[in-house]
């Protein structure tokens, strides 16, 4: 992992225990966040703020250390071809495959007391495979209560990470049975319908009440079986879409905490200025990138060398000068640098408004009467741009692209939306007019096929199920993203990620704008609660959150 999270590191290994003995006049805590909730299904939405709450009430088989090293939540031991657990197979048609072995810890249970077995896992892989299906993992067996095998039809690097994120059987095995479709168990899901089931979780939390748009009310799992027990005995996520408004909540003591999913830079610098003594502020760099979606098909981008123009007309050093200070690393890469990918040889297209009005000269556009170009079908260059509704930041950097991308001839309208409707509509759907201004949240070394394989696309046909909404669709980067995921010898597999970062550079289904930063906003009298090096993840280490 890059040294650039020493810092974390540290606060974290000074920081992170508590005693539950230590006598706290705090047992509540309230968590502002800047986001609404649009699905609490796991297998339905991959938000960023889904993730940062549910990551208190859920957990999944394996988890990542801070140290980028895989660990067991609820297996015995972690699969390795040394400890056998890990098997390299023959397929019939003389390629490999694998077959991988988990065993659940004994005496687990769901937050309804329900056993938590391997049969959950073999049940969410079902849910997984009916929106989104695995490209290497052909089925997943559950022999009996404690064993689960994931069988591989091509080897994976991360095989010790293909365990699905189990789903209570008990409770939803009926419902997937009865639905006519996928949408169809998504809208009947007690995930959506009654999230305050305490036998949809397993985590550190148990949701005890959600009021859509308003608040989510968590209290202990008395079923945890984690080393650490939850202090707070009750936490409120109190939602303010308006970031503002968090602010001044904040100040006026009605929210304690505001964490990953809530102000931005300019607003915690501007809180460590100016209430020093009320809270304690931390900045950390992440593995994120902030980004523009591109839709490759929209009828003005599809030639590349137009998204190409649109790269070289953004200035991301002033946007992130202008908007944060200078504090905020400018993106070169969908990754950053420390990941296995990263190659600081492969850099982006710079800067260059000149070159980019050349190129779009090349494509066929041409100068209208008002100076916004047209195309070489007569139609105006005037794309939509879309972010969050209500978060300042987002405001920020859509007027500075506006006025830059003015001054090569083209028109950006913002047309922001919420967040849920976006997520839902926009993205889900494909229906963003051509640009979208989100965040991606890779885990360490991950390789996005999710986001850039052709078979990933969202279509009418498949239930708009897919995460691939810029709708790339290039056999090349297919082969290497298959490459790349399925090559266990290390610098083999670097040479797919070269031709991953290359590709993604040419055909530039994604922007990169600037790495994401961690900014956490936490009370005086807190203790506990650290930036991991995932934007979105400190909730993943809430049990060790208490008081001073």
């Amino acid at each position: 992992m890059s040294s650039r999270f020493a810092a974390v590191l540290v606060s974290v290994l000074a920081g992170a225990a508590h005693s539950g003995a230590q006598a706290a006049p705090h047992d509540t805590l309230t968590i502002g966040i800047a986001e609404s909730i649009g699905d609490f299904n796991p297998y339905f939405s991959n938000a960023l703020v889904t993730i940062h709450v549910q990551a208190a009430a859920r957990r999944s088989m394996t988890g990542i250390t801070r140290e980028g090293r895989v660990y067991c939540r609820f297996c015995t031991e972690v699969p390795t071809l040394a400890n056998g657990r890990a098997v390299i197979t023959d397929l019939p048609d003389g390629k490999h495959g694998m077959d991988v072995r988990y065993t659940v810890k004994p005496g687990l249970k769901w937050g309804d007391g329900a056993p938590f077995t391997s049969a959950d896992f073999a049940f969410a892989f079902k849910v997984g495979q009916s929106m989104s299906p695995s490209t290497t993992i052909t089925s997943v067996e559950a022999p009996n209560p404690a064993d689960l095998i994931v069988h591989l039809k091509a080897t994976r690097y991360d095989f010790d990470r293909t365990a699905p994120v189990a789903v209570p059987e008990h409770i939803e095995g009926p419902i997937f049975a009865a639905a006519a479709n996928t949408i169809d168990y998504g809208n009947h899901s007690e995930f959506n319908r009654h999230p305050e089931n305490p036998g949809l979780w397993n985590g550190p939390y148990l949701i005890t009440e959600y009021r859509p748009g308003e608040s989510i009310t968590m209290a202990p799992n008395p079923y945890w079986e984690g080393a650490e027990k939850p202090y707070f005995q009750k936490i409120v996520w109190r939602i303010i879409e308006n970031t503002a408004a968090l602010q001044a909540n904040l100040l006026s003591g009605d929210v304690d905490m505001s964490g990953e999913i809530g102000l931005s830079v300019d607003q915690v610098l501007a809180m460590q200025k100016n209430a020093p003594d009320r809270f304690d502020i931390s900045i950390v760099p992440t593995l994120g990138v902030q980004q523009l979606y591109v839709k490759m098909d929209h009828p003005l981008l599809r030639d590349p060398r137009v998204r190409r123009a649109i790269a070289m007309s953004i200035d991301r050093k002033t946007i992130v000068t202008k908007i944060f200070d200078g504090r905020v690393p400018v993106a070169d890469s969908f990754i950053t640098a420390g990941e296995f990918g990263f190659d600081p040889n492969l850099g982006f297209w710079p800067y260059d408004p000149k070159a980019a009005r050349a190129l779009l000269a090349e494509a066929g556009f041409k100068p209208g009467s008002d100076g916004i170009l047209v195309s070489p079908e007569g139609e105006k260059f005037s794309i939509d741009i879309s972010a969050a509704a209500g978060n300042r930041v987002y405001d920020l950097q859509e007027q500075v692209m506006q006025t830059q991308l003015k001054a090569v001839g083209i028109d950006l309208q913002i047309k922001n939306q919420p967040f849920r409707v976006l997520l839902a509509e926009g993205l889900r759907m494909r229906k963003f007019g051509g640009l979208a201004l989100l965040s991606w949240t890779p885990f360490p070394d991950w390789v996005p096929q999710i986001r850039f394989d052709s078979k990933q696309i969202p279509t009418e046909a498949n239930g708009w199920f897919g995460n691939n909404v810029y709708g790339i669709a290039d056999p090349e980067m297919d082969r290497a993203l298959a490459g790349a995921l399925t090559e266990l010898d290390a610098p083999k597999r670097k040479l797919y990620w070269n031709d991953i970062v290359k590709l993604a550079k040419q055909d530039l289904p994604i922007i990169p704008l600037y790495v994401l930063t961690s900014q956490i906003v936490t009370p005086k009298w807190m203790t506990g609660v650290a930036p991991p090096p995932l934007p979105g993840l400190s909730t993943g280490w809430i049990e060790r959150w208490g008081v001073k």
